[in-house]
């Protein structure tokens, strides 16, 4: 029998097999691309290991695309093919990959934090119940799946710095900023090449209305997240942001021309941040140009029928409707049969948010903005359902205000502008559209 890094018993062939694995968690915590070959060294080590299998399993499965859940459900079968040699803890992991590959996501993230309360240093569960509690926009939980476990990490314990890091984003998913900043700060002290957690600070200072802070932050700490995968365009998302915060909309421009755009990456996370950030140039009055929206929905066009998170799809429909007049169609279809037919738990969230929401989307890009009001004013406070951040949620906050105002909703527009105004009081586009209704801001 062999142990982890932790101290947690491992079914696997040999140390080296356990030292392969243990780099290959260390990677996908720190979101560094050498968490593929190092599961890769992994299986070269013991190609039986049934913790491998799994972990094939979840890789595929945060990629986020169907023709990966595919492989995902295969890697999983090929895990319960060796549940006869493996310990307790991974069998229940194994059901675990089982669950979330045939979109059962309740059930993976039940079974996670099953694991965890007899296994509180498993940083696998501990970091997978963290991204399934965002996912389905259940903050108190991306908070407190961490913090019920903190009795057992110490600053001595491997990993403590990323632990830490999820700590930060659950406190600041439910507004206690100044914790989340205390532990955001702790956790890149542990540990400075920290993406998340580095991230997890970014998002306080956007939630606060900081730009100025945001950026310095990010600069500041770029050697701890230009270092990982994809998701160093995310970290750069929030820079930009906070730039168009502060009306910097040439920088803008061409950070996303130079530096966010990747015409070679699919990753969904990238498509995401793509569309997102065009559209709010657009609702900040920006012309960004057919050709970006265009090579967006090239990518995206590819994806239409992937149905994997709704978060995903009503990105897509951001991409494909601003592209030509009627291009998330075949998206939107998709999706209602996708919502009809299929069983999986995310299917459930997209016909009750997902889809009213890629609808209302596709219909601000075609000037109803009637029926955007319509359809986004009722569900606004279920938008939380298809998961992603407060930050990126905001998208749609803004798209319904800018809604009211282009069709005279003017009270309504204005009820909302005030709402916001309450959160972001020197927020520069808030008070803005506080003067196009009416308003002294």
């Amino acid at each position: 029998m062999h142990q982890d890094r932790r101290g947690l018993d491992i079914t696997a062939a040999s140390a080296d097999a356990v030292a392969a694995f243990d780099k290959t968690i260390e990677s996908y915590l720190g979101i560094m691309p050498s968490a593929g070959p190092h599961l890769k060294a992994t299986f070269e080590a013991d190609p039986d290991m049934p913790m491998a299998h799994v972990l094939k399993s979840y890789f595929f499965m945060l990629m986020g695309t169907s023709a990966l859940q595919d492989r995902s459900q295969k890697a999983a079968a090929q895990a319960r093919a060796l549940a006869k040699t493996a310990l307790p803890r991974e069998v229940l992991h194994i059901s675990a990959a089982e669950h979330w590959s045939h979109g059962r996501k309740h059930a993976a993230i039940a079974t996670w934090e099953a694991i965890l309360v007899e296994n509180p240093l498993d940083v696998l569960a501990l970091r997978l119940a963290h991204h399934g509690h965002f996912y389905e926009g259940d903050g108190q939980n991306l908070r407190d799946t961490v913090n019920r476990r903190m009795y057992a990490w110490t600053p001595d314990t491997p990993g403590y710095g990323f632990v830490k890091g999820m700590q930060a984003f659950g406190y600041e998913e439910t507004h206690a900023y100044d914790a989340a900043l205390r532990a955001g700060q702790e956790a890149v002290d542990a540990i400075p090449e920290n993406p998340w957690a580095i991230h997890a600070v970014a998002h306080v200072h956007e939630m606060r209305d900081e730009p100025d802070a945001g950026i310095a932050w990010i600069k500041a700490n770029e050697p701890g997240w230009t270092i990982a995968n994809n998701f160093r365009y995310h970290v750069l998302w929030h820079r930009m942001l906070m730039h168009l915060d502060r009306g910097e909309y040439d920088l803008v421009m061409k950070l996303y021309d130079t530096e966010l755009w990747d015409a070679e990456s699919d990753e969904y996370l990238d498509l995401l941040n793509d569309a997102s950030l065009l559209l709010r140039l657009e609702l900040h009055g920006q012309d960004v140009g057919a050709q970006r929206w265009q090579a967006l929905a090239d990518k995206c066009r590819a994806h239409t029928t992937d149905q994997v998170l709704a978060f995903i799809d009503v990105h897509h429909a951001i991409s494909l409707s601003a592209a030509e007049k009627d291009g998330a169609k075949a998206l939107l279809a998709a999706m209602q049969n996708y919502a009809e037919t299929n069983g999986e738990d995310n299917a459930t969230v997209t016909g009750y948010v997902g889809l009213p929401l890629a609808r209302a989307v596709v219909a601000h890009r075609n000037g109803d903005y009637d029926k955007v009001v319509e359809t986004l004013l009722p569900i606004r406070y279920e938008l939380y359902r298809i998961g992603g951040s407060h930050a990126q949620r905001d998208l749609f906050a803004m798209l319904l205000i800018d809604a009211c105002l282009k069709c005279d909703r003017v009270n309504v527009a204005r009820m909302l502008i005030s709402e916001r105004l309450g959160r972001l009081p020197a927020n520069d586009w808030t008070k803005e559209q506080a003067r196009a209704a009416g308003l002294s801001a």
